[in-house]
């Protein structure tokens, strides 16, 4: 059986202690659509929900997707990161909602919703929306209160049952309370052992910490160094105040926070100031990141890296080892109390959450920063895992430097978009990278300079152009170019220009498109930037070749190759080797085609470059078809098509998209290639996107062949069938294209 899709987090702990209630939760998977563990946190929601969704997994083909909204704070955000995860990309002219809901209509799929109180009302629309469109589709949610959704099955989660203080060893061994907390102590300590000796005091505090998993893991660490008894006596004072009251959920509640602030008061005042600043953080972090936020300019040399240490020892915070570095992660219900404590702070200490957050947005705006650079190497790879790992916090840094001007310039929040642009392109957050700049575009601040409003203009005009959205590109484009010419800053008009050349060349104006590059070229060559002499050549060599001029296109890619090879671009050299391909395909020089994408695709791998790599694998595939090898495209085509879908390229997805219709031709599925020819057409038509003129040939040849392939009105019958189908069936239908026949 293939690998089911999932995206579950690795469980570094043993299951302990809920047997029953996963049995229970299993069994509800199989009877209703939508299932809320509910109850406060701490009580082991998400472990129970990961642990029933990996038993479960083979009841779902098409995929379980654990969605976790805890590092969230906007609920706009809900849906893009739902769709994120399960690689669904927006549409144009249709709600990002709508489009997720197409994709999952006919999947078999479990989704799940963890840590949704915060954000109650954008997860129950998400839910509910889903649930209406996708009838094999599921939700296990976890939250303080229900989601109230029409069909939702709420689960009560509560404590472990604890035993009596003074039962016997025999049923304390059978107790789940007390196995959860033998279990995590003998982490702590290999020796720990449930003894006729040590099982009385074992009682005691399980009894007293009322069964609450955290409460019981936060113990168990104490055991390292603490005995039982020992641990029991640290609570006597603190719980005394916890006898009184009926609500028994309010009493549990006071419970864990008492055990949390047990533990805090338990820390040196080192640890207790470097877990409130921890508290800034989504998503996690490392070291390096800890070190900056935390520093303390009246103990500069305080050990960063031996605090957490400790905390983690402490199951304050937990870590995980990577290749390189530590990542460490905080409990959400352990980062909200150290979110209060960190609220509760006095202003000149150096743990004020204004200063934390400001050394945070500084440390990720370093990040983008270099990671700006990054990108543009070979290193591409590497950065895009590391800005995908710190994503979260990286839209924290954007929120504050976005709504408090009192302590970030709004500058930053510009500066922040100019470095993340490419990275936001990579991985198709075009649209959440577009949102934020027109929040900046709105911000008075901005609005009055024209420096930092022509560089949020550029930024979204090249967000735009990577979603085929080429009006709102070619105006974006304009103003700023308007602005950057009354600046006279010759290397930011160049960079306009040369954008603008790329869009105005794909909404068909190659003379404007020409007349653009030939500009930006003098600019680039006056300042003596190499690089960029090079990128604007091969637009040009574009620009000429959209226009059958190859001999003058073969003249300027060949200079770029040269710039490029020299300087090493390898970005640019892999796309200069493109387009000669592209030259020789036109004149149907096949072997010079091959050898040139072949290059490209070589380049590209070795630098990481996964967009570079999958338009060279989406050429060579196109060579194969063109010389009747369409076998040995398959797989180059359906690694291209998912490609371009994950960076949001329209308008190379739907080229691709025509080519496994020729794809689907050559085995001989005429109905499936007329339908995804059809498809192709309509989807092209509704973004309002041209071919060039060489695709355009391609695109008539491949009509001609399908409407002489068979009788006219089952050509007209299967185009028509066709015109329903969205983007995710599409791709879904043109996949099997890229699977041999049975």
């Amino acid at each position: 059986m293939r690998e089911i899709a999932n995206n579950l987090p690795e469980q570094l702990t043993s299951f302990v202690g809920r047997e029953r209630e996963l049995d229970e939760l299993k069994a509800l998977l199989a009877s209703h659509r939508l299932i809320t563990l509910l109850g406060m946190g701490g009580l082991g929601k998400t472990r129970l929900s990961l642990q029933a969704a990996t038993e479960r997994m083979a009841d779902f083909p098409d995929g379980v997707w654990f969605i976790d909204l805890a590092p969230l704070r906007d609920g706009a955000l809900v849906v893009a990161e739902a769709a994120q995860v399960m690689g669904v990309r927006e549409e144009p002219g249709r709600a990002l909602v709508q489009t997720l809901a197409a994709h999952l209509k006919h999947r078999r799929m479990l989704v799940i919703l963890d840590n949704c109180e915060h954000l109650l009302k954008p997860a129950a629309l998400l839910a509910h929306a889903l649930l209406k469109a996708a009838p094999g589709v599921r939700f296990m949610a976890s939250s303080r209160e229900p989601l109230r959704v029409p069909g939702e099955r709420a689960m009560p989660i509560l404590p472990l049952p604890v035993p009596g203080r003074h039962d016997s060893l025999a049923v304390l061994q059978q107790s789940t309370a007390v196995r959860l907390f033998v279990d995590r102590a003998q982490e702590q300590r290999p020796d720990f052992v449930l003894t006729e000796a040590v099982a009385p005091a074992v009682a005691e505090l399980v009894v007293r910490l009322e069964g609450i998993p955290l409460a019981l893991e936060l113990a168990a660490a104490r055991v390292r160094d603490m005995a039982v008894a020992a641990i029991n006596r640290a609570l006597d004072h603190r719980y005394q105040v916890l006898t009184e009251g009926s609500i028994v959920l309010e009493e549990r509640q006071q419970t864990l926070r008492a055990l949390v602030d047990w533990s805090y008061d338990l820390l040196a005042s080192d640890e207790q100031r470097v877990l409130r600043c921890l508290a800034v953080f989504a998503g996690g972090f490392d070291l390096a990141a800890a070190q900056q936020v935390c520093q303390d300019a009246s103990q500069p040399d305080a050990d960063v890296a031996a605090l957490l240490a400790t905390l983690a020892e402490k199951s304050l915070i937990g870590s995980e080892q990577r290749e390189t570095d530590a990542r460490f992660r905080m409990l959400e219900t352990i980062r909200d109390y150290a979110a209060e404590k960190l609220d509760g702070t006095q202003s000149e200490d150096s743990s004020d959450r204004r200063a934390v957050a400001v050394r945070h947005c500084d440390h990720y705006f370093s990040l983008a920063k270099a990671a700006r650079n990054g990108l543009r190497g070979p290193e591409q790879g590497t950065w895009l895992r590391r800005l995908d790992t710190e994503h979260d916090n990286l839209r924290m840094a954007m929120q504050l430097a976005q709504t408090d001007t009192s302590l970030v310039d709004a500058f930053v929040a510009v500066k922040l978009a100019v470095a993340l642009q490419n990275f936001w392109i990579l991985r198709g957050y075009a649209t959440e990278g577009r949102a934020a700049v027109r929040a900046m575009l709105a911000h008075p601040a901005v609005q009055a300079a024209a420096q930092a409003r022509a560089h949020a203009l550029y930024v979204g005009a090249a967000l735009a152009y990577s979603q085929s959205d080429l009006t709102e590109a070619l105006r974006m484009l304009q103003d700023c170019l308007a602005l950057r010419r009354q600046l006279a800053h010759n290397a930011d008009i160049a960079a306009t220009l040369s954008t603008l050349a790329v869009t105005l060349l794909a909404s068909g104006d190659a003379d404007s498109a020409r007349a653009a590059c030939t500009e930006a070229l003098q600019l680039v060559r006056d300042s003596h930037n190499r690089g960029s002499e090079a990128i604007t050549l091969v637009q040009l060599g574009q620009v000429e070749a959209h226009q059958d001029q190859a001999e003058q296109a073969r003249q300027h890619l060949a200079q770029a190759l040269a710039i490029a090879q020299e300087i090493g671009h390898p970005e640019t050299e892999a796309e200069a080797e493109l387009v000669l391909g592209e030259l020789a395909m036109a004149q149907d020089h096949t072997d010079t085609a091959q050898a040139a994408f072949a290059r490209s695709l070589a380049i590209c791998r070795s630098a990481n470059d996964p967009r570079g790599t999958a338009l060279a694998e989406w050429a060579l595939a196109r060579v194969d078809l063109q010389t009747v090898r369409g076998g040995r495209a398959a797989e180059q085509l359906c690694n291209a098509l998912l490609a371009f879908d994950g960076f949001e390229m329209r308008e190379a997805w739907l080229g691709c998209l025509e080519d496994h219709a020729a794809q689907a031709l050559w085995q001989g599925r005429l109905p499936l290639a007329i339908g995804l020819a059809a498809a192709a057409d309509r989807l092209r038509t509704s973004a309002r996107l041209q071919r060039a003129p060489q695709a355009q040939r391609r695109w008539q040849r491949l009509l001609e062949t399908l409407r002489a392939a068979g009788p006219q009105d089952s050509f007209d019958a299967a185009w028509a069938s066709a015109q329903g189908w969205d983007h995710a069936t599409a791709q879904r239908l043109a996949l099997q294209a890229s699977q041999p026949l049975a």
